[in-house]
């Protein structure tokens, strides 16, 4: 199953090492779900790398093996290949603007599921949204 992965998805999972960081964990096991993402996750996961690293705890290395686990999961996409759905995608969520890319990316996949714990794009996205929770569930 394809799912589009926002970051907060990665930030949760760096944070709390809760369900998000389970769902990683299991579908390495299981490649249950094909897990994609805009190449936009990397510049927003690096514009707030220091803050993270801070607030994990962890050392550089033992941050660096988490993120470098969490982002192979990942298959990364660049804008270009989703650029024809940028403004249906702006349409949808004028007032989100932040997660454009993730819903463009979306639509161009025939509007596969999007995983975010983010409620605010759940309520405006026209496509499915899933928390972690929610794919936990489907292991």
């Amino acid at each position: 199953m394809l799912i589009v992965v926002d970051v907060n998805v990665i930030v949760s999972s760096l944070l709390s090492k809760g369900i998000a960081f389970d769902v990683f964990l299991l579908n390495d096991i299981f490649k249950k779900f094909d897990f994609v993402a805009p190449e936009y996750l990397l510049i927003e996961l690096e514009k707030h790398k220091e803050e993270l690293l801070k607030e994990t705890k962890l050392s550089k290395k033992e941050f660096n093996e988490v993120i470098k686990f969490l982002l192979d999961e990942i298959t990364f996409i660049p804008s270009s290949k989703f650029s024809d759905k940028l403004s249906e995608a702006k349409s949808i969520l004028s007032s989100h603007k932040k997660d454009i890319p993730y819903l463009a990316l979306s639509l161009t996949l025939n509007s596969c599921p999007i995983s975010s714990g983010d409620k605010k794009l759940k309520e405006l996205s026209s496509v499915e949204v899933l928390s972690p929770r929610e794919l936990l569930n489907k292991f």
